[in-house]
């Protein structure tokens, strides 16, 4: 009898296993899995991000945007200079509302992570069929798309801004030295 009732339920498992979600959508669950592994990794980068640091060389580039006002001579410009003050000013109009993009970023990052995580609950439940995961999947690996990119240019943007600050700022700080000790000889 044991054996007849396993003969019996044998094509039932195969037919519970052939409409379980987890197999009969397993590509597109990887894919989710998958795409919630990337979004993690590029919440890493934003964490690892030094916004305080950023918003630092902002203030000092407005610093000495504020002495070169106060101490500027035309007459005492040189080229290399105004060019590295102009590096100096990409600082300032590059780097702004860093606060916000923090946030922002984060939200959307974490919205769309969550997004996938409930789609993939609502495939693993069975809730939805393949039309509706297909378009579902596809409108949220948009938006991700584009959240992503815009990410990533801010990310190399700030990069970059940072190795402009490193090199620029320290020598513009040495010109400002100069130019005010310069001024306050002149003044005594």
């Amino acid at each position: 009898m044991k054996r007849l009732s396993f003969i019996l339920g044998l094509p039932i498992l195969f037919i519970f296993e052939a409409c379980n979600p987890a197999n009969e959508f397993e590509t597109e669950l990887s894919e989710i899995d998958s795409l919630i592994a990337h979004i993690e990794k590029r919440e890493a980068e934003l964490d690892g991000i030094e916004f305080d640091s950023l918003k630092m060389m902002v203030d000092h580039v407005n610093k000495n945007e504020e002495l070169i006002g106060q101490y500027y001579r035309p007459d005492t410009l040189d080229e290399d200079f105004g060019r590295l003050m102009n590096e100096c000013k990409g600082i300032r109009k590059k780097l702004t509302n860093l606060d916000k993009k923090y946030i922002d970023y984060g939200d959307e990052m974490n919205a769309i992570k969550h997004q996938f995580m409930d789609l993939k609950e609502d495939i693993l439940n069975g809730i939805l069929g393949k039309e509706k995961i297909d378009e579902y999947l596809t409108k949220e690996k948009k938006d991700w798309e584009v959240t992503e990119l815009t990410f990533v240019e801010f990310n190399e943007m700030q990069k970059k801004q940072s190795k402009v600050y490193y090199v620029s700022v320290p020598k513009v700080d040495q010109y400002l030295e100069r130019i005010i000790t310069e001024s306050d000889t002149l003044s005594q």
